[in-house]
């Protein structure tokens, strides 16, 4: 079954609520060490596209709202969720 959307950011954003339950329970399977790795190389994507975002918008271009930019966008919304899963499966664990 084909599913659309409207934009690839809706896609992603869907993807990431989709798949939520899942990363969870993988996450909380992972050791306290693998599962700080996992947030970690999480963060360091997030942050990674927020620069690439950022520098496009030092171009004078507005990636928000020109559709050249909507792949990365999406990406960015895709691994922010990811990161912040990763971040709030570990701080349940610590405390």
């Amino acid at each position: 079954m084909a599913v659309e959307f409207e934009t690839l950011q809706e896609a992603a954003q869907e993807l990431a609520e989709d798949t939520e339950k899942h990363d969870r329970a993988g996450l909380a399977a992972l050791s306290d060490g693998h599962l700080r790795e996992q947030s970690d190389a999480r963060e360091e994507l997030a942050d990674y596209l927020e620069t690439l975002w950022e520098n496009i918008k030092k171009t004078g271009a507005n990636p928000a709202i020109d559709p050249r930019f909507e792949g990365l966008s999406g990406l960015l919304d895709l691994a922010r969720h990811l990161h912040e899963t990763a971040a709030d499966v570990l701080e349940q664990r610590e405390n």
